[in-house]
């Protein structure tokens, strides 16, 4: 009860720098803002460990099916060797090199299976957006962080510090982009499910 808890103030001064009025908003502001950021806190502490694990798990995927993006240079020099080897036996043989069939080797144009340009497609969409989660988790728990930031002076500054800073949370919409995280991280796990399943119909 704040009128146990502050002495009244006397008449005329309910509004001066340390009145009972502001004092009685700091500790309703405190209960509020200890609700509100505890809440913001553990959402974002979840987001940044699964953001974390789940990057790894998708990165290790990448490794194994980028290479798929690039000319399989082993095969390629298999092909150009045995096509090597067809004309020294052709030109031992007195045959006519002509009939050697040329390779289908071609460097400046190689192909790309249209299914690993979107597993790999997925998996880096899902890789993006998850480090775009971690990344956004990181600026909220700084602004959190400067939120809670102790400031000085009598209560009325204090009160209006509060306030201020609190117009600022909701200015830059900050209660919704921590809604909004878990959706992306979401999103990024349905890609990622997505390319995997794809990636698993090749084996």
């Amino acid at each position: 009860d704040y009128e146990e808890k502050y002495a009244p103030d006397p008449l005329g001064e309910e509004m001066r720098d340390n009145a009972r009025v502001f004092k009685v908003y700091l500790d309703e502001a405190n209960n509020f803002d200890d609700d509100m950021l505890r809440g913001f806190r553990e959402t974002i502490d979840s987001l940044l460990i699964f953001a974390a694990l789940f990057s790894g798990v998708i990165t290790s995927f990448l490794i194994a099916t980028i290479t798929s993006l690039q000319p399989d240079y082993s095969q390629i020099t298999a092909i150009l060797l045995v096509e090597q080897v067809q004309l020294l036996r052709a030109a031992g043989n007195s045959t006519t090199i002509s009939t050697i069939s040329k390779s289908s080797v071609d460097l400046q144009n190689v192909s790309v299976d249209m299914n690993d340009l979107w597993v790999n497609g997925l998996f880096l969409a899902s890789l993006s957006l998850a480090l775009v989660t971690a990344f956004l988790s990181v600026l909220v728990k700084q602004w959190l962080q400067a939120y809670t930031s102790i400031s000085a002076g009598n209560a009325q500054q204090r009160a209006i510090i509060r306030q201020f800073r609190y117009a600022g949370i909701i200015k830059w919409k900050v209660p919704e982009i921590v809604g909004v995280l878990p959706l992306i991280l979401h999103t990024s796990l349905a890609l990622f499910l997505i390319g995997l399943s794809l990636y698993i119909s090749e084996l």
